[in-house]
């Protein structure tokens, strides 16, 4: 099944990659929208926050839903009350594209405390440290990256289903790479990282050729990793990479490619696997930035049982989509339910879906009323 899935995602071995090599590649069907779909409405849970980039649950926490404000702040969310739980805006660079941009908690929070956080420090580079559950300050930094530009800083924090800890990181901003990062495998930008917790970092590329990895998310069941890439000027991604730490890294193809469309001068590493999109869309409709999700699993919402859900900030639009059991993707809907600002889809801790929105809301999706 699995050399199925490889087949019909095309993943290439290439070698020799430039422009001449490039030109004629055969590029598969994606999937697109369909039409649209009506499976859940959203309403709203908490207001005033500033500027929130995550939202979901804590292992061991089943009553709360916790917050990453991009200003620097931590939040556990219970009913109406609210606690701080980290206040670190006094060490984060805020700006459109910096700040806080994730976290992730150690499958074993209840018991051990840890958690882990994403930030661009005051020169603007990428921080990533562990904290403990009551302590303001780092127990220790795990990364620092230089970052050349404001933009692309990736953000998502993640464990896998290997134990690691997981980071998306950009391109380190500009245009069109101009420093060739993405494909450049002496360098972390462009990647998804992976390292040990327990012990000394050591960070591996895991994914090469990434634009701005807006969320990420792993399904265990299938070993698959889902992936928003941000497009440049005209497409969004949606990647599905089969989890298969004993081969070389794949390439998701930035920044030869945005999503299937040839970008001229610009020379495709030949160490890895292309993996071609499964999805994308178009800017148009005030469309500008995906927002990657997650493949639902709860129970409240059946029409969207194991449905990849997706969106867009600058819209607000929610798209849904099935994987096929080949590794693609079909039968994409968009819904009629929106989240304006939208910056990430998360679960609470019975799989039901929720929303941030960098307009200060956070949103959870409902059956809807007849």
């Amino acid at each position: 099944m699995r050399r199925a899935v490889l087949l019909i995602t095309a993943v290439l071995a290439l070698g020799g990659c430039g422009d001449d090599d490039l030109a004629d590649l055969e590029r598969p069907a994606v999937a697109a929208e369909q039409g649209r779909a009506e499976s859940f409405a959203v309403e709203r849970i908490a207001s005033g926050l500033e500027r929130p980039v995550w939202v979901g649950s804590a292992p061991g926490d089943p009553d709360a839903l916790w917050a990453a404000e991009q200003t620097g702040r931590v939040l556990r969310i219970e009913g109406e009350q609210r606690e701080v739980v980290l206040d670190w805006t006094d060490q984060v660079l805020v700006g459109a594209e910096q700040g806080l941009l994730g976290i992730a908690f150690h499958p074993g929070f209840a018991g051990n405390g840890r958690y882990f956080l994403h930030w661009s420090d005051d020169n603007g580079d990428t921080r990533v440290a562990e904290f403990h559950h009551g302590d303001p300050e780092p127990v220790r930094e795990l990364l620092h990256v230089e970052q050349p530009e404001e933009n692309h800083n990736g953000g998502q924090l993640a464990f896998g289903p290997d134990g690691r800890l997981y980071l998306g990181l950009g391109d380190g901003g500009g245009a069109f790479d101009p420093n060739s990062t993405a494909q450049d495998d002496g360098q972390l930008l462009g990647k998804l990282i992976a390292t040990p917790v327990d012990g000394a970092p050591d960070w591996q590329i895991v994914l090469t050729g990434l634009r701005n990895p807006w969320r990420f998310w792993f399904d265990p069941a299938l070993g698959e990793i889902w992936i928003g890439d941000v497009g440049q000027d005209e497409v969004e991604e949606i990647d599905r990479v089969p989890f298969e730490l004993d081969e070389p890294p794949k390439n998701l193809g930035w920044s030869a490619f945005e999503g299937t469309t040839r970008i001229d001068g610009h020379d495709l590493d030949d160490a890895g696997e292309l993996v071609w999109p499964v999805a994308t869309y178009e800017h148009g409709d005030g469309h500008c930035s995906v927002t990657g999700g997650v493949v639902y699993g709860g129970a409240a919402l059946p029409a969207l049982g194991r449905r990849y859900v997706y969106g867009d900030f600058c819209s607000g639009s929610l798209w849904t989509l099935r994987g096929t059991p080949e590794g693609g993707a079909e039968d994409v809907r968009r819904e009629e339910a929106t989240v304006p600002q939208l910056t990430h889809i998360g679960t609470d801790a019975d799989g039901e879906l929720v929303f941030a929105s960098g307009a200060g809301d956070l949103y959870r999706a409902v059956p809807l009323v007849p």
